[in-house]
């Protein structure tokens, strides 16, 4: 399901005295963060837009100093802050590229068993993203989002279609044989 909006990021605290927040990257590009990109601020029920106004990179993510928040005091109430851009902001696609939140509530059907369940979830385990599955009443899958893995995704129809590697059926759901 094509999303407007694209989370980007999360807050997790303050960094300094002057207002700046230290922030989990959650895009494959942190330059993607720059002075003057409108971010879309979510805690809660409550949202805001704030400009980005400067940038600095850390290895745990980046330093954002944002417009609106001046104070360590400030940039502490922020904690857990999602931070959404619009999908025309996003960065640009590659071939064979998709964000995850265009992805996440696909159905996952495997060629020899037939529909897996819902695609819940995306991580990056730093060697590849991995698909969490879920589906009523059966244990979740965890399934590489590999070349080898992923035979098709199909937006439209909003399903991914895999192969799965042998064994990795069993290991998660038992089969009727």
């Amino acid at each position: 399901m094509i999303q407007d909006l694209l989370l980007v990021g999360e807050v997790h605290g303050a960094h300094g005295v002057r207002g700046e927040l230290a922030v989990e990257v959650f895009s494959d590009d942190k330059l993607r963060f720059r002075p003057g990109l409108t971010l879309l601020c979510r805690l809660g029920s409550s949202e805001c837009e704030r400009q980005v106004e400067s940038v600095s990179f850390s290895n745990r993510g980046v330093i954002l100093l944002l417009s609106g928040i001046a104070s360590r005091e400030e940039a502490q109430k922020q904690r857990g802050t999602q931070l959404f851009v619009r999908r025309e902001d996003g960065l640009p696609l590659s071939e064979n590229e998709y964000y995850t939140a265009d992805l996440v509530g696909m159905q996952v059907f495997d060629q020899e068993y037939g529909e897996l369940g819902k695609l819940a979830d995306m991580f990056d385990t730093g060697a590849h993203y991995v698909l969490l599955v879920e589906k009523a009443g059966e244990n979740n899958l965890l399934i590489p989002f590999t070349k080898q893995t992923i035979v098709e995704i199909d937006q439209q129809k909003e399903h991914i279609l895999v192969k799965l590697t042998d064994g990795l059926y069993e290991l998660y759901r038992q089969c009727d044989d």
